[in-house]
């Protein structure tokens, strides 16, 4: 049953950098996931240390950031803003310190996947600058969509988990659709949205669940849904993990077609992203 968390309810637990809530990955879930968000005091630093786990920080809010990424061969400094990140595959580290403004991270963090083929045998973690991203645009040009993390753009080595942000205009809305574990993977796929701007429901087989900022959607394999965008339109991140599942589209066959924003396939339409 599709499962709408509101982290805004979550309690606030003291750190030493400022207070943490664990939006998702209690016992009661019963998911393979962990969502953490954190407030970083201006001055301080959160350190995500090295796991068995793939891991993501963003900046959902902050300017000024220091970020150092940790990884085999050596360390890398970015300057960071709003909207940047770093993806840490096991063995990494990263340490994230606010320096003129406090800091609202979105912490993320999976399980390896070992089923699929594939994979980079030495898979790095990478700093982000979202904006600085492929951007893609769906069929009907009413939704736009861009990947932090995944396998087929080139960005990670790994099929451990998809991992980015969407935009759906006013009114806008996803073809009903339902994921389930591709013939790959022994592994039930797992998958959210968490909403940070705009208002809108969820569309399920026995109704309808409304969604705002600061709602998580979990929605199980197998669950048919739909989001649709109220007037305000909708401003999320999108996670599915592993990266090894199967679509399947009801009666709308082009809804899983994704374009290359700014791109010409030599008609005056973007060029075609070809995925699996």
């Amino acid at each position: 049953m599709i499962k709408i968390i509101n982290a805004d309810s979550k309690a606030r637990t003291s750190t030493g950098e400022g207070h943490v809530r664990r939006v998702l990955g209690t016992p009661e879930d019963a998911t393979r996931v962990r969502v953490e968000l954190y407030e970083v005091d201006a001055g301080k630093t959160f350190r995500l240390a090295p796991s068995d786990r793939t891991q993501v920080v963003y900046i959902l809010e902050g300017k000024d950031v220091k970020i150092t990424h940790k990884k085999a061969g050596g360390s890398a400094d970015h300057q960071a803003q709003r909207r940047n990140g770093v993806y840490l595959e096991p063995s990494e580290e990263a340490t994230v310190t606010a320096t003129s403004t406090p800091l609202s991270l979105f912490v993320l963090t999976v399980p390896k996947h070992t089923g699929k083929p594939g994979a980079a045998e030495n898979a790095a973690g990478y700093f982000f600058e979202e904006g600085q991203l492929r951007a893609l645009v769906d069929e009907k040009r009413i939704r736009e969509r861009t990947f932090w993390v995944n396998k087929e753009t080139g960005l990670s080595g790994s099929w451990d988990l998809q991992l980015g942000r969407m935009y759906y205009a006013p009114q806008g809305y996803s073809p009903r659709h339902v994921h389930n574990a591709s013939p790959t993977s022994p592994v039930i796929p797992e998958h959210f949205y968490f909403i940070e701007k705009g208002t809108g429901e969820v569309k399920h087989d026995t109704g309808t669940l409304p969604v705002g900022p600061g709602s998580l959607v979990l929605i199980p394999a197998g669950e048919w849904h739909q989001l649709i965008a109220s007037d305000t339109g909708l401003d999320y991140i999108e996670f599915q993990a592993p990266f090894d599942f199967v679509t399947t589209m009801d009666r709308d066959p082009l809804g899983k077609n994704w374009y290359i924003k700014g791109t010409d396939d030599g008609t005056g339409k973007p060029k075609l992203w070809v995925q699996s």
